[in-house]
């Protein structure tokens, strides 16, 4: 009812245990990129059409690092299926944001599809990656990002928002007994840093196309 309205339906799926439950959210994500592609504000490219965002986890259960091998074996493949539905209809496909201690894996399994998808869709400007702001690398991957899509000659849409897993994060440094934590502890040091990462992607217009979640 109202046309000028964008959406992004955000399916997190953090309940996946087995890879049943992780089947069914592929089948799930199917479905709903083909609605997405069907509705009326489909097909006007990835900026001005209704995305999706997905959750590696709820693709795998066991989306960790020490199952590396597992993870570019099985989940990759899963994820492309949809990127396969999102690309020809020139859908926004953003990889939700994880836990810090899988963040290099993410990036990993980003790089990773984005070679492939330089080769197969080199003109979608759609796929996308949700950084959490209150980690203390954030700075760092949103340089990380932009240097991918350099190094593929694609363009990303990057999704910027504070963070969801403040007290794990915190509880788990703890337990392992870190000297520091991965996500800043004060309010007003994650303010600052949103901030900062709002700055940082627009010294990279051509590689980032940037959108904000709500802080």
């Amino acid at each position: 009812a109202q046309p000028g309205l964008r959406y992004s339906y955000d399916m997190l799926g953090e309940g996946a245990r087995t890879d049943a439950d992780a089947l069914r959210y592929l089948r799930s994500y199917q479905n709903a990129i083909a609605v997405i592609a069907g509705s009326p504000a489909g097909g006007k490219g990835p900026e001005a059409s209704d995305g999706i965002s997905i959750k590696l986890s709820a693709l795998f259960p066991r989306y960790e690092d020490a199952q590396r091998e597992r993870v570019f074996a099985e989940l990759l493949p899963r994820v492309w299926t949809l990127i396969e539905r999102a690309a020809p209809a020139h859908l926004n496909l953003t990889i939700d944001a994880e836990e810090v201690d899988r963040l290099e894996l993410s990036l990993e399994l980003f790089d990773a599809l984005a070679a492939r998808i330089a080769q197969v869709y080199p003109l979608w400007r759609g796929f996308g990656l949700a950084v959490q702001t209150y980690q203390t690398r954030a700075l760092a991957v949103v340089d990380e990002v932009a240097r991918i899509a350099r190094q593929h000659k694609l363009r990303f849409m990057l999704r910027l928002v504070k963070g969801a897993y403040w007290d794990g994060e915190a509880k788990r440094a703890q337990e392992l007994g870190l000297p520091a934590y991965p996500v800043f502890t004060r309010k007003p040091h994650t303010d600052v840093a949103y901030l900062a990462c709002v700055q940082a992607p627009l010294g990279h217009p051509e590689p980032i196309y940037t959108h904000f979640a709500t802080p």
